[in-house]
């Protein structure tokens, strides 16, 4: 990133700094809306289509706005959706760009370029990296979303030539979670190749996973509640999406596939709004759901409506087995940081009051120096099949 520093005198001591973006735009860009997505209040609080630029020519585009100078500045350059998102060269993920007012002081106004190398949907897809046995179920019908998507179910390996019934994880966001070419950043959680060198080496026991994948309803679909907050809209529809899963989904998979279907033998698991959603399922449904993987839950959203809910609550009976977690460097800003942190805590506290035990039931997990990504779920993701399906010593 080039930053070229432009003086004003005009807003000097001001809380806020104005920033001047310039933008350029890889040769295969379509003829349509450029925008700044980030974590300003002042360009939309992370929406795709937060802040429109201004097109130059069809290779440049810009834009003004203020910042608060007190924080870090993150962001992405899109096309107005996450879909057309800019990607590297090579059509992968890369890290939110960053900028830090405040190694600026005295300065009002600055100037910052930046090159965007490809779009995610113009860049070269990436190669599959699908590992082991893995069955895909196109077009799955739901009566009760009114929709369908792709389900992928991972099988272990001699599963084709054995009768052994098997414990099932079920799994939000299924394109990311087994391979590079669906995912949405270019990146997997690498779920597959875990399972398969964990339970060759015996460290695990054979499971099946599914994976759930999502649509342009996610957002709705993840949240039990509806968010009334302008910055953070919608929401709501998740007990239907978990009524689709227990009513529709989990009975085709128990007759397709050989489960073990008891709710000790049943996990859920998710990251963002998909630890979100996991959360709910296991606290009002824990005669399903024995176990819960709650990873980088987005506990935040409509007003942190889950923390509130559950404080309240009785505990559900049976508790379900629960993991939870947060990277240290997750959040929008420099302050969000402590507060996912500070959420994760709360959410521990609240767990504990309502008697789960850590090293029995329940563990948090605090991943030093990661940040809210594929990528980052991938690096922990053995951890979390080794809580859950560790082979006891004794076997």
């Amino acid at each position: 990133m080039l930053l070229n520093i432009m003086t004003s005198s005009e807003n000097f001591g001001s809380k806020n700094i104005e920033v001047f973006l310039e933008v350029r735009l890889p040769n295969e860009t379509p003829d349509e809306k450029i925008f700044i997505a980030g974590s300003s209040e002042s360009i939309g609080n992370w929406k795709a289509d937060g802040f429109e630029l201004s097109r130059i020519d069809s290779l440049t585009a810009s834009c003004r706005f203020k910042i608060s100078r007190n924080e870090i500045f993150e962001y992405k350059i899109t096309r107005g959706s996450w879909q057309t998102v800019e990607k590297d060269k090579n059509g992968a993920e890369i890290q939110n760009r960053k900028f830090d007012p405040r190694g600026f002081a005295g300065k009002d106004t600055i100037e910052i370029k930046v090159d965007v190398a490809s779009w995610s949907d113009t860049a070269k897809p990436a190669s599959h990296t699908l590992t082991g046995d893995i069955r895909f179920h196109e077009n799955f019908q739901s009566h009760i979303l009114e929709n369908s998507r792709t389900i992928s179910v991972y099988l272990p390996p001699g599963y084709k030539n054995s009768r052994r019934r098997y414990r099932v994880l079920y799994m939000h966001d299924g394109q990311n979670i087994f391979d590079a070419a669906t995912s949405f950043s270019g990146v997997e959680w690498g779920v597959d190749e875990a399972c398969e060198q964990l339970i060759s080496e015996g460290k695990i026991e054979p499971i099946i996973v599914v994976g759930i994948n999502n649509n342009d309803k996610r957002v709705d679909e993840y949240t039990p509640a509806e968010s009334t907050d302008p910055k953070r809209e919608g929401g709501g529809k998740g007990v239907a999406y978990g009524k689709f899963i227990i009513e529709e989904l989990k009975p085709f998979i128990d007759r397709i596939y050989r489960t073990r279907s008891s709710r000790k033998n049943t996990f859920i698991m998710g990251s963002s709004l998909g630890g979100l959603i996991s959360l709910h399922l296991a606290w009002t449904r824990p005669d399903i759901f024995g176990n819960a993987g709650i990873v980088s839950p987005a506990l935040w959203w409509a007003d942190s409506e889950i923390l509130q809910r559950i404080k309240k609550e009785p505990p559900p009976k049976p508790l379900p087995k629960l993991w939870i977690d947060m990277g240290t460097e997750e959040g929008n800003s420099h302050d969000s940081f402590k507060e996912c942190i500070e959420e994760l805590s709360t959410l521990k506290s609240i767990l504990k009051e309502k008697g789960w035990r850590e090293g029995r039931n329940l563990k948090a997990y605090l991943a030093e120096g990661q940040n809210h990504s594929e990528r980052a779920w991938n690096s922990r993701i053995e951890i979390i099949l080794e809580y859950f399906f560790k082979i006891p010593k004794n076997n």
